[in-house]
């Protein structure tokens, strides 16, 4: 597999979930809106893929996992990612072919294994935070602080939103004014 370039898929910036946000009652979205927003992460998705390739994204993101959360079977990882086991397996094997992961026995399930990473995937993931803060600083540099805290703020809501709507479920956004 060689060298993967691990990036953080969580760069930090942690949108608090039970902000308030200062926004009307929610309603039916605008076509056009709901066009530029699908035409803006279309394009916001071929940039990312342009300056990382997609599997090592991908692979990121389970070492990112192991990372923050500690040792997991696969399908715990597969579960909180909420992907299929069977990729999460293979990008397991290319985490562990590359030394990024290990395998330990289950101390409670002997057939089962937890997955950690090693020494060198917990450099190579700070690595890959460290870049990827330095993009995001840089690009945010000419912005205000609420302007970023606010960006960081929707789309963490965009993204909760579209992850249930993903697994077929609804959650309600806390706004102002209690609405939900």
């Amino acid at each position: 597999m060689g060298d993967i370039d691990v990036i953080d898929v969580n760069p930090g910036i942690d949108a608090p979930r039970d902000v308030t946000v200062d926004a009307p009652a929610p309603a039916a979205p605008d076509v056009d809106v709901a066009d530029r927003i699908a035409q803006e992460v279309v394009r916001l998705l071929r940039i990312v893929s342009r300056m990382r390739h997609q599997n090592d994204i991908a692979v990121a993101h389970v070492l990112a996992e192991l990372l923050d959360k500690g040792p997991k079977r696969v399908g715990e990882i597969a579960q909180s990612l909420g992907t299929d086991p069977s990729t999460v397996s293979r990008q397991v094997t290319a985490l562990v072919e590359a030394g990024l992961v290990e395998r330990h026995a289950h101390p409670d399930d002997g057939r089962a294994h937890l997955l950690a990473p090693t020494a060198a995937g917990m450099q190579r993931c700070a690595v890959g935070r460290r870049r990827q803060h330095e993009l995001i600083t840089t690009i945010l540099s000419g912005w205000s602080a609420e302007d970023s805290t606010r960006l960081a703020t929707l789309l963490g809501m965009f993204a909760d939103d579209m992850q249930a709507a993903h697994e077929g479920e609804r959650r309600n956004v806390r706004r102002s004014g209690g609405e939900s």
